[in-house]
């Protein structure tokens, strides 16, 4: 897991970014620590213990790499592929995600809550055992994807599609849809209510 230590600033609570003493906010120069970091990932293929939360990471092809334990909570997101990708123990927690490409990816217990997502793509993915609870998705595609035990409660859709996905036991309680597509998904098997699962 990613370092838990607190930033150097005075009073700052948040964890520091990996290889740093200071968060996101109190970086020196957090656009210098952001290009370098992902020139640095670049040439790697399996991250471990990665926290880049609060950072703005724009641009960058980080497709086909094995996440484990790393968190990009709270980061700004914009034109980044993680094109088939694998993530374990993930946290995306409140992040916003701009014309972002996670299609093909494999992601396990990790952590959308409270995420931002606008014209996103998570086609084709195995989305198993995740935390979706209070996320924002517009122009954003989930088709063909697994979604088996995953949380989507208080999610709000608009223009989102979720074509031919499996939702078997996908708990989809009290979300807010707009112009949303479950043509060829097994919406009956996703839990609808708290009394559906009980």
């Amino acid at each position: 897991m990613y370092s838990f230590k607190r930033c150097s600033a005075p009073g700052c609570e948040a964890t520091v970014l990996s290889g740093s003493e200071f968060c996101a906010s109190h970086h020196p120069d957090p656009k210098a620590y952001a290009e370098d970091t992902l020139t640095r990932l670049a040439g790697t293929h399996t991250i471990k213990n990665e926290n880049l939360s609060g950072l703005m990471l724009e641009g960058a092809d980080l497709s086909g790499k094995r996440f484990y334990a790393c968190s990009f909570a709270r980061s700004a997101l914009k034109n980044v592929t993680f094109a088939g990708s694998l993530f374990r123990m993930c946290f995306f927690d409140f992040c916003q995600a701009d014309s972002c490409d996670f299609s093909g990816v494999d992601a396990q217990f990790c952590s959308f809550a409270g995420a931002r997502l606008f014209n996103a793509s998570f086609e084709n993915s195995e989305l198993i055992h995740n935390n979706f609870n209070g996320l924002a998705a517009e122009s954003c595609t989930f088709s063909f994807s697994n979604l088996y035990n995953s949380r989507f409660m208080m999610a709000n859709f608009r223009s989102t599609d979720f074509v031919d996905c499996n939702l078997k036991n996908a708990w989809l309680i009290d979300t807010v849809e707009n112009e949303v597509s479950w043509k060829y998904s097994n919406l009956q098997e996703a839990v609808r209510s708290m009394e559906d699962a009980e």
